[in-house]
């Protein structure tokens, strides 16, 4: 049975080709001196698949384009079947580009290529705080009560300045200051008298 390549619930018309690309991610590393190139291998990359086709006719062209618009510009991942990659572990792709072309080799000619790529999960972000087991919770309560004991507090905060009244040393000053201005109302008085000034 052969399974035409649908992207989401959506039917390819008039399907030519399906290509399906494969590929491992090589860093190749040039070694002054070393006969040929060392290769560090990255991984697989994610599972490509181009769909080639052509459809005629205003209508199912027009279909076909809003369709096509509608699946791209969402970015969604869908789900992806077609025989091609039966063996592969694709589920999920996403439409990564697409061509377009008009041709005159019959009424209203369309000539289309999708790329679809495979779509794989972001991993989770890791934790701000990282998460510990209960257990280990509590051997670090208990060893931080153990080194709270074994700290001598007051021996430490013996060497802290006691905290007092900061008016005390400037008090006598406070004193002859008051003293000094003891007598300045009488002197307005008399001053207010010889002015003439009402009280």
């Amino acid at each position: 049975m052969i399974v035409r390549p649908m992207i989401g619930d959506w039917e390819l018309p008039c399907i030519e080709r399906v290509e399906l690309h494969q590929a491992r991610r090589q860093v190749r590393l040039g070694v002054p001196g070393l006969l040929g190139d060392l290769h560090q291998d990255l991984g697989v990359e994610s599972l490509a698949v181009t769909i080639t086709g052509s459809l005629s006719g205003a209508e199912t062209r027009s279909g076909f384009l809003e369709a096509l618009q509608e699946q791209f510009r969402s970015g969604d991942p869908v789900p992806f079947v077609a025989d091609i990659v039966e063996s592969s572990e694709l589920e999920d792709v996403v439409i990564v580009s697409f061509d377009v072309i008009e041709t005159d080799e019959w009424v209203d000619a369309l000539r289309y290529r999708i790329v679809v790529r495979q779509y794989v999960e972001p991993p989770e972000p890791p934790p701000l705080v990282p998460e510990l087991p209960l257990d280990d919770l509590a051997g670090l309560a208990d060893l931080a009560g153990k080194l709270l004991d074994g700290l001598d507090l007051p021996a430490l905060l013996g060497g802290v300045p006691a905290l007092a009244d900061p008016s005390e040393p400037i008090r006598p000053a406070l004193g002859t200051a008051r003293d000094a201005v003891a007598g300045v109302p009488a002197l307005l008085g008399g001053l207010r008298d010889a002015l003439g000034m009402p009280a």
